[in-house]
């Protein structure tokens, strides 16, 4: 009779534990499912309520199936246990995030909106922003720390149901930790940029991707910015070859800067772009601002023509008057390819040419304090530049600094991605441009990257092959047509650069292929990263293609990343997820 008893008790303790397995592996896929629809909202702004509260509902139907005495019995069980903990681990996450912290962030997305942040009578209104803090870095820190909860869950001992709930869940939880962080920087950094504690003053570097320099292009134009209380004023213009060249250089260069990049890099505002490393860049930059004008700033921006292209497409065509008399009107779909190329057919004279870029420039820029235009279409064209390498930002201010560091704003040359959720340290390739002769063939110079031949290895680190095109699309028939201004020395096209590739940090370049007759790789080590460069030359429609055997530091299993020089297209530098992997190993 007792046998018989606990028979019984057994097989309804094991349909009370089953139905609620079903209940919260169903409620962790609505969860999974609606969180897309959350991002959505506060992405654009609009009211995130209704999906929160669905989020909410469901993630209290997987906390309550997840608890109670069958689960305490459960968890300490053989063979059952792992999925249990498992399972109560990532509810008790998701409800903390759904109770907690999605309905501060709901709160907060009003006044963060791109509609809160436009200009009204050519001021952003601080107060709302200012106001938001607190609870946008609370809702960020929540939201993270159950992610981190969530990823360290060891899925590959789950029951392949359950594992593939968790692993949804972990990539969903990880997009919404990617935004609350981006939400919890802007919160912080918006206002006192912006000037809420006192007046600050910028740089804008306008880089000409048609020279290319590492980090775009030569910085064409410097305008001088002025924010205070949300509104912000153009101070002057200056181009950039009117600052330099320097007896010496403004800052003490490295050996490895010097070999690279030459004293030029801090003897020309045009040259400060010459280093991948845009915190360096922009300190010296503001050094040489100070040499020539006796004024500090704040901190420095960079943007190209087609970052100022993209913010057409939010605010609308510009109108400016050119220095021949004309009217010159740009749209998001041309305004590129004029600032690039057009205008050193229209222009002889350098000076106007010049003066083209900065006027422009200053157009576009001071379209953005109207608050006219669809702010939503704005912010996702700033969002795309940055990504893509065209809109970075330093700041003078530590504290500040040290926010942007890690974002794709920073622009900085650090040789790996630290996922701050808890994910895989990733590898980072950098494949950058210097041209060597003063012309504007930049224009039709294309580079393309890619990854293959993976191999993962026991300590962590990747060994791949990283593949460099570089493509003239120049043709004869164009040359003959185009001045010697933009052909450079010689006159025939030929596009010469300097090539430079960086292995991640704590790796290294195994091997390169080279040419026939050429040279190998000029070996240097630049901030701990170790560099292999080349000179190319590329005649009127050729093409050349290098290979380099890379492996990345150790403990560095994410997916490989590269960033590369935004050329004079608007091309996406992202490039297909290869890696490793975590616990992935050959």
């Amino acid at each position: 009779m007792a046998g018989g008893i606990a028979l019984v008790v057994a097989l309804a303790w094991s349909a009370w534990l089953v139905t609620d397995v079903l209940r919260a592996r169903a409620a962790l896929q609505d969860v999974a499912s609606t969180l897309p629809a959350v991002q959505e909202h506060v992405r654009t702004g609009r009211d995130a309520g209704a999906a929160i509260d669905d989020v909410r509902r469901s993630a209290r139907v997987a906390a309550s199936a997840t608890h109670g005495p069958h689960w305490t019995v459960a968890r300490a069980l053989p063979f059952v246990g792992d999925d249990a903990r498992a399972l109560g681990e990532a509810t008790g996450a998701v409800d903390r995030v759904a109770q907690d912290a999605l309905p501060r962030l709901a709160d907060a997305v009003t006044v963060a909106s791109p509609s809160a942040l436009a200009p009204t009578a050519g001021a952003v209104d601080l107060g709302p922003l200012r106001a938001a803090r607190d609870d946008v870095v609370a809702a960020d820190r929540a939201v993270v720390t159950s992610y981190e909860t969530v990823a360290r869950i060891d899925t590959s001992t789950l029951v392949s149901p359950l594992a593939a709930a968790v692993d949804d869940l972990r990539e969903q939880l990880g997009g919404v930790a990617a935004q609350t962080a981006t939400a919890a920087r802007a919160v912080q950094l918006v206002p006192p940029m912006l000037g809420a504690d006192g007046v600050r003053d910028y740089l804008v570097l306008v880089q000409n991707n048609a020279e290319p320099r590492a980090t775009g292009g030569i910085a064409g134009s410097v305008l001088h910015l002025r924010a205070e209380s949300g509104a912000v004023e153009l101070v002057e213009v200056r181009p950039g070859s009117a600052l330099g060249a320097f007896p010496e250089s403004v800052v003490d260069l490295s050996g490895s800067e010097a070999a690279l990049f030459g004293d030029d890099l801090g003897r020309y505002m045009l040259n400060v772009t010459s280093t991948p490393d845009f915190p360096r860049a922009a300190r010296v930059a503001r050094e040489a601002w100070l040499r020539q004008t006796g004024a500090e700033v704040d901190g420095v921006v960079a943007v190209d023509p087609v970052a100022l292209a993209g913010v057409l497409g939010g605010v609308g065509p510009v109108e400016v008057a050119t220095p021949g008399g004309g009217t010159l009107r740009l749209t998001t779909q041309d305004a590129a390819a004029y600032l690039l190329h057009g205008v050193y057919v229209d222009h002889a004279d350098p000076a106007e040419q010049d003066a083209v870029l900065a006027l422009v420039a200053r157009e576009v820029l001071g379209s953005l304090t109207t608050g006219e235009g669809d702010a939503a279409a704005l912010v996702d064209a700033l969002a795309r530049s940055a990504r893509d390498g065209r809109l970075l930002v330093w700041s003078a201010r530590a504290a500040e600094q040290d926010l942007l560091a890690g974002t794709v704003l920073s622009g900085e040359l650090e040789g790996r991605r630290t996922d701050p959720a808890g994910g895989p340290t990733s590898p980072v390739v950098g494949v950058y441009l210097n041209a060597t002769t003063a012309s504007k063939t930049g224009y039709y110079l294309d580079s393309t990257v890619a990854v293959d031949d993976v191999t993962c290895r026991p300590d962590g680190s990747q060994a791949f092959t990283v593949h460099v095109t570089l493509a003239s699309t120049l043709t004869r028939a164009e040359a003959s047509e185009l001045p010697e201004y933009v052909l450079g020395a010689g006159g025939d096209g030929t596009i010469r650069t300097n090539l430079l590739v960086y292995a991640p940090r704590g790796g290294g370049i195994r091997g390169a292929s080279t040419g026939e007759g050429e040279p190998g790789l000029f070996a240097q080590v630049h901030d701990g990263l170790v560099v292999g460069a080349r000179s190319v030359e590329l005649a009127l429609g050729e093409s050349a293609t290098y290979e380099y055997e890379v492996v990345s530091g150790k403990n560095q299993r994410g997916s490989v990343s590269v960033r590369k020089t935004p050329g004079a297209r608007n091309e996406t530098t992202a490039l297909p997820a290869v890696g490793c992997g975590t616990g992935v190993f050959s």
